[in-house]
């Protein structure tokens, strides 16, 4: 589900921003991040729930959709 796109100008890391303060699994996501390089890239959520409980990701994911009104990412036409 996109809902918006990088951009460059707020997306930065804050300067006093630090690697060495991260988890390992943390540090693997943020050694990589580049504001600048990822401008335009659209931004997503993810909704993940518990095993057999697909009903309940579904409601969550339909409530985000609803609150994001008019603004919603437009989907890709496919024939």
């Amino acid at each position: 589900m996109p809902i918006t796109h990088v951009d460059k100008s707020v997306d930065q890391l804050p300067a006093d921003f630090s690697l060495k303060k991260l988890n390992g699994v943390a540090y693997g996501a943020y050694k990589h991040y580049d504001a600048t390089a990822m401008h335009g890239l659209p931004v997503a959520v993810q909704i993940v729930g518990q095993r057999l409980e697909e009903e309940k990701v579904l409601a969550v994911m339909q409530r985000i959709e609803d609150a994001l009104g008019d603004d919603k990412y437009q989907l890709l036409e496919i024939d």
